[in-house]
């Protein structure tokens, strides 16, 4: 599968606005920074990394070498400065990424035996991009913040003072928000948004005895009436029902990516990677930097304002 390499590409080309403001409010949290401060003085990352490497099969030139190839191919594609190692692991349709100052990706038997291998590009190009957009120190901390929440509560390791529901709440939803970035990340890795939403479609459930007969267009226009709903005041109930999710509700991913590609910053990322485009905060509508305030929901800018 040929794709476009996107050389020199900057992971703030394809960061999708409410990814960038929910890390910018972690990152003015004092009492995370104290709280990684203290799981690095553990040798957190390093008893973690023992744990998977030593847990799943790794992958190599020589072993899985189709999935090896595959991701050479993604880190080409998005110029990543270094290959994170691939794992498998046994398991559903997920995958994951860990690790800070050594990335490494586990990828679940469950999803090479359910996709092809273009939308297995999409997935790893997806947890690339988590680890372009420097989403795993984060990430490693939402996943296991509730269980060190759960020790802090017996015994105090220093970590009483800044483990709390709002941190949780927090990460959680930032976490959420980082996937509208990954997913564009395993856009620009496969290049193929058919093969994109093909994924997102087996992801959300589909049973494999229809793989044969996917239609992606009709899951578009449920994406699109997912949209419509979220205006009503009772979807608003079901968004607090599922605020302790890890991811947003796949439908939704799909249209957020959907408006990502048909408004036009797929392809201004594959014509030019390095662009840095301006978006609005609030409502994601493209600036051109003198305005102040956005065209499209009149918030007042500052002179950082937008991606």
């Amino acid at each position: 599968m040929a794709t476009i390499k996107l050389t020199g590409l900057i992971p703030q080309a394809y960061e999708h606005p409410s990814d960038k403001s929910a890390l910018d409010a972690l990152a003015n949290n004092g009492g995370l920074d104290k709280l990684l401060s203290k799981l690095h003085s553990w040798g957190f990352e390093q008893s973690l990394r023992i744990e998977l490497t030593g847990s799943f099969l790794k992958v190599t030139k020589e072993c899985f070498g189709d999935l090896f190839k595959l991701l050479e191919t993604a880190c080409i594609t998005l110029d990543m400065p270094a290959r994170p190692e691939l794992y498998i692991a046994a398991g559903p349709l997920n995958a994951f990424t860990a690790g800070v100052e050594k990335p490494l990706i586990v990828i679940y038997s469950g999803l090479v035996e359910a996709l092809t291998e273009e939308e297995l590009l999409f997935v790893i190009a997806h947890e690339l991009g988590h680890i372009k957009s420097a989403h795993v120190l984060y990430y490693q901390l939402a996943k296991f913040l509730p269980a060190l929440a759960e020790q802090a509560a017996h015994f105090t390791f220093g970590l009483s003072e800044f483990v709390g529901v709002g941190v949780e709440m927090a990460l959680l939803h930032w976490q959420r928000m980082s996937e509208y970035t990954a997913d564009r990340a395993g856009l620009l890795g496969c290049q193929d948004a058919k093969v994109a939403f093909r994924t997102l479609m087996k992801l959300a459930g589909l049973p494999q005895k229809y793989y044969s007969k996917i239609n992606t267009a009709d899951f578009i226009a449920q994406a699109k009436t997912f949209e419509a709903l979220e205006r009503d005041k009772f979807a608003i109930i079901a968004k607090v029902l599922n605020m302790d999710a890890s991811h947003p509700y796949t439908v939704m991913r799909a249209k957020q990516l959907l408006d990502w590609y048909d408004g036009g910053g797929y392809d201004q990322v594959l014509k030019n990677p390095q662009v840095l485009k301006r978006l609005c905060t609030r409502c994601s509508y493209t600036l051109k930097g003198t305005e102040l305030f956005c065209p499209g929901c009149s918030l007042r800018l500052s002179a950082s304002a937008g991606a």
